[in-house]
Formats: structure tokens, sequence, C-alpha cells
């Protein structure tokens, strides 16, 4: 599994390229989550960020993802609100469990976004959720459907750098009697960096 990691972080090492980019790594008891964004485009209506990311936990699954988002402010009637829309492309492995006897992996495009808000009184204080959901329609391989919500409370101690706590979950339903599984669902800490 290290050896996966370490080739993935170089690929993305790799494709740095001299626009704004960042990293974003968050910890749980039991999974760890790491993704990489990077400006693709920007305009007078937001700009466009790609983003890759590795999720993995003491389960032995794991949830590789790659999406593009359009990010813009929503109006000035709600100052500090920002929100991005946009796909991702999901490919997850669960290995067997107790209620499960059999490996499975499945292919989701999913569609969601985000939404954060950065508090009027203390602008430098947010709150972040995310919501991305893809129906059966345009899952493959064993997976039927796929969920994954997630919610948190951040804070800039930097201009480049952010901590936040957070919630999430992320839920697979495979086909093949294997049933629904639970990628993730955890209380979380994290940090983001931007270079």
């Amino acid at each position: 599994m290290l050896f996966r990691i370490l080739i993935a972080g170089t690929l993305l090492a790799v494709s740095v390229s001299a626009s704004a980019a960042r990293l974003d790594a968050n910890l749980s008891q039991d999974s760890a989550r790491f993704n990489y964004y990077t400006l693709v485009g920007g305009s007078n209506y937001g700009r466009t960020e790609m983003n890759a990311g590795l999720l993995y936990n003491n389960d032995k699954n794991t949830l590789w993802e790659l999406g593009i988002q359009v990010i813009d402010v929503a109006g000035t009637k709600t100052p500090g609100l920002q929100i991005g829309v946009g796909p991702k492309v999901y490919f997850m492995t669960s290995s067997k469990s107790k209620t499960n006897d059999k490996d499975a992996q499945g292919l989701s495009i999913a569609l969601g976004g985000n939404l954060r808000y950065n508090l009027p009184r203390v602008p430098r204080l947010y709150l972040h959720g995310t919501l991305y959901y893809a129906p059966s329609i345009t899952s493959t391989l064993d997976a039927n459907s796929f969920l994954e919500v997630g919610f948190r409370v951040g804070y800039e101690i930097l201009p480049t750098a952010n901590v936040y706590l957070g919630l999430r979950q992320v839920k697979v339903r495979y086909t093949k009697g294997i049933g629904d599984k639970t990628l993730d669902d955890s209380a979380m800490v994290g940090m983001s960096f931007t270079f």
C-alpha cells in the first residue's frame, strides 16, 4: 500500500504546474485522505480546479478520485459564500469483511459540489460542506451507487494554511449480493496548504 501511495505522490508532484496548487491531508483514527488541487482556468465568472486524491483505511478499503469543478462566489447578497460544482470519477476497492465474503471493485461518475462560508464576524473561521452522488446509471463493475457527504469547520491560521475538524461518510452499494459498504465514516482532523 505504501508503494502505491508513493507512486501517486510522485505523479502528482511531477504534474505540478506554475499555477496555484493546494494540498489537503486529513486523518482519523482509522483512515487517511490526501487530495491535490490545481488551478486549470479562471475568468470573471470564477475559477476551475482539478483534483486527484486517495482515501484508505484500516479495513483495506481504498478510494481513488479525479475531479474538476467550477468555483465562484454565490452573489453580492451572500458575502463570504462560495459554491463549487462539477463531476468526479471514483474508483473504489473493498476487501472481504465479516459481512462480505467477496472482494469488490467499483467505478462511479458522481455529480456534486461543495459550499464554503466564511463567517462575517470571524472572517478566518469557515464552514464547508460536500456532497457527491452517483446513481446506478453512472456506476459500473461491482458498484451500483455511490455517496459521499462531508462537513468541516476550519480556521485560516495563515493566508496559505488552514486547519479543520470534520465529519465524513463515504458509502457504496455493490451488486452481486455484496450489498452496502461504508468505505469511511469518521471524524477527522486536517490541514490544507496553498503553494
